[in-house]
């Protein structure tokens, strides 16, 4: 707290020159960096953050947009051991926990640095929640970043990841928490001192404050106690101080070893608006986008939307709808796949199989009624789909039946351990990294069988090199990893699977050598999870492509919709999760356990066009007996395997009962 009463707003406690600005303070002793007019990239650093550009570590330019955020707390206020440190750590090595029995790089934060994590979720929740009980608060943007605060937790401690996208996650769950500290201070004490217009409060250095050329903004942050940086108007100078420039945030990018591994770059351009609404996005969702494609969100989007004010004015600004998340067309490091021929797939042996049928194979688990009567009758006429495609048409996971493709016991037992040994991987990928083209199914086959050792093959044939043979298929095996995985996990993970030969699957330990002849029980429970995992992100991405502009305006809520179709905590990614006892979720063998997912199902499907009359009315306790479940059900699958063939041209990946 400064003794400065006698200053006016547009007086000057200190001042500095920056270049060909005059930068000026009514209330505080020093003047930062001013980063506002320079072209600087929207990039992720190597600890995650942004570095100077970033509104949650250095004061940026006032934005009505951003109004909170010059309530985000500096992190040298709360050094351990206070509970907000956690807002600003940064994971080390230590604090990665390796999958056991898995060769590639990824895991999960160590459950301590979890536990910190959500000591700020619930420090974040019951502060929301008093506002809303106490103000009547109904603001659904700041209850939606307490629940994307709980689910990103939630991935931390569930969902495979390298060690460098953790260190995004984290990241991400900390500006989460900033965003929501801030903005309770900032509708709490900030906009309450500007509406009442009485004087000038003492100012809160532990705010992050902000820089500002408006007069009228400068006098009323000054009035709020709050940081402000000014330039320009008359002014009395009181003490010329040095530019404060940054010392502890970290600018270079992220490294391995001696090779650099730069995060992508989202945004590039001046400062303002458009580089902060960046930043306040979650980095770990948008790498994959343009930064040429200066993505327009609405204010609903990318802001709290503020309880309004006489005096102060942080209001929406209209803008237009961006698109749903959807891959770009930049460059990417994966190569295009070729795409699998509609209706039939030929076998190896050369003849034809009906793809809208299971294979017969004790290896599959049992088909569910609603969907097998769904794919019979499904209009398979190709003048229905619509062309060019707009949804990338391969498949996000290995078809079941395709892993269980090879005759030769060997060969069996090597599909199905290289997909155990990529499966947290790709899980992960696929989740909040997924590549440019999907492969097809025969790159798949390529793939699942790349893990198959020289031994595994039987003795090369008369007249060929067998040190060749093995070089070859080495070559292979090495191309089509690069094509899914990309050069750096192949410098990293080392041999595909665990020298121990153990590869995992839900906490089991599963040698490799018992896979020749592999349990029945065991492959059905591998071949009901990836028609789970088939069925979650076919559904996501065509709901995201069918209702793009719902998401672009509430992604936070279209996300928590779809994750309220399936059970559990970790949203679509459960490859950590006990296995289920029992069928769960729509599959649940109570009409009271089925009532909330189907509900939400349908409920997601509403939102498609020509949507079936019958689901347009909500399922609710009262109306929902044995006959309209039937009657919902079979309605919905046959809707979604319809609109899905539309789209994909090709039949989707269904759920299957649980193998028991």
């Amino acid at each position: 707290m400064h003794t400065t009463a006698w200053l006016q707003s547009f007086d000057a406690y200190a001042i500095a020159i920056q270049g060909n600005l005059v930068i000026t303070t009514p209330n505080m002793d020093f003047v930062p960096q001013f980063h506002h007019f320079e072209e600087e990239n929207v990039q992720a650093c190597a600890d995650g953050h942004f570095g100077v550009v970033d509104c949650f570590q250095w004061p940026q330019a006032y934005d009505n947009i951003f109004c909170n955020s010059v309530c985000i707390p500096h992190k040298e206020v709360y050094p351990f051991p206070h509970p907000l440190h956690w807002a600003w750590f940064t994971p080390e090595q230590k604090d990665f926990k390796a999958i056991p029995g898995n060769s590639f790089p990824v895991g999960t934060l160590a459950s301590d640095k979890a536990e910190g994590l959500e000591l700020l979720l619930k420090m974040a929740d019951k502060r929301v929640q008093d506002w809303r009980a106490n103000r009547q608060g109904k603001n659904n943007i700041i209850v939606n970043r307490v629940a994307s605060l709980q689910h990103c937790i939630s991935q931390l401690k569930k969902h495979p990841l390298t060690f460098c996208d953790l260190l995004i996650f984290v990241t991400d769950a900390q500006h989460l928490f900033l965003e929501i500290h801030s903005f309770m201070d900032w509708v709490l004490i900030a906009q309450p001192r500007i509406s009442s217009g009485i004087g000038a409060n003492p100012v809160n250095s532990a705010w992050m404050g902000a820089f500002t050329h408006d007069s009228d903004m400068c006098n009323k942050l000054h009035m709020a106690g709050i940081p402000v940086w000014y330039v320009l108007q008359c002014m009395r100078v009181m003490k010329p101080v040095l530019i404060t420039h940054l010392d502890d945030i970290v600018i270079l990018m992220y490294a391995e070893g001696n090779k650099i591994r730069a995060y992508n770059i989202i945004y590039h351009g001046q400062g303002g608006h458009q580089r902060q609404l960046h930043v306040c996005r979650l980095y770990g969702g948008t790498t994959f986008k343009n930064p040429d494609e200066l993505v327009a969100l609405s204010a609903s989007t990318s802001s709290f939307s503020v309880p309004s004010s006489s005096t102060a004015a942080p209001c929406s600004q209209p803008s237009a709808a961006g698109k749903a998340p959807q891959k770009s067309q930049k460059k990417h490091r994966r190569q295009p796949y070729a795409r699998e021929a509609w209706p039939t797939q030929p076998s190896r042996s050369g003849e034809s199989r009906d793809k809208w049928k299971d294979l017969e194979s004790p290896y599959l688990p049992p088909s569910i009624l609603h969907w097998d009567d769904a794919l019979k009758t499904c209009t398979k006429d190709p003048s229905c789909v619509h062309m060019p495609y707009a949804i990338d048409q391969g498949y996000r996971f290995p078809k079941p039946a395709l892993l269980l493709g090879p005759k030769l016991p060997e060969h069996l037992q090597g599909y199905i351990a290289t997909w155990l040994a990529c499966r947290p991987l790709w899980i992960g990928q696929v989740d909040h990294d997924p590549p440019h083209n999907y492969p097809s199914p025969q790159l798949w086959r390529d793939f699942l069988g790349s893990g198959l050792t020289t031994q595994s093959q039987g003795a090369a044939p008369k007249g060929k090199d067998p040190e060749k043979k093995g070089l070859m298929a080495a070559e292979k095996r090495k191309a089509v990893m690069r094509d899914l995985f990309g050069d750096d996990v192949l410098e990293t993970h080392g041999d595909l699977f665990a020298p121990e030969g153990l590869v995992e699957f839900r906490s089991e330990q599963v040698s490799v050598a018992s896979l020749a002849n592999p349990p029945c029980h065991l492959t059905q429970r591998i071949t009901w999870e990836l028609y789970e995992l088939g069925f979650c992100y076919e559904l996501r991405d065509l709901n995201c492509h069918l209702v793009d502009k719902r998401w672009a305006e509430d992604p936070t809520s279209r996300e928590q919709l779809l994750h309220s179709i399936f059970p559990g905590e970790a949203g679509l990614v459960m490859w950590s999760e006990p296995f289920p006892g029992d069928n769960y979720g729509m599959w649940n063998n109570t009409l009271i356990g089925v009532l909330p997912y189907l509900e939400k199902f349908r409920e997601l499907l509403c939102a498609w066009n020509d949507v079936p009359p019958l689901l347009v009315v909500p399922l609710t306790p009262e109306n929902f007996t044995n006959t309209k479940c039937w009657e919902v059900m079979h309605a919905a699958t046959a809707f979604y395997v319809q609109t899905f063939f539309r789209h994909f041209g090709r039949p989707p990946i269904i759920p299957h009962s649980l193998p028991v």
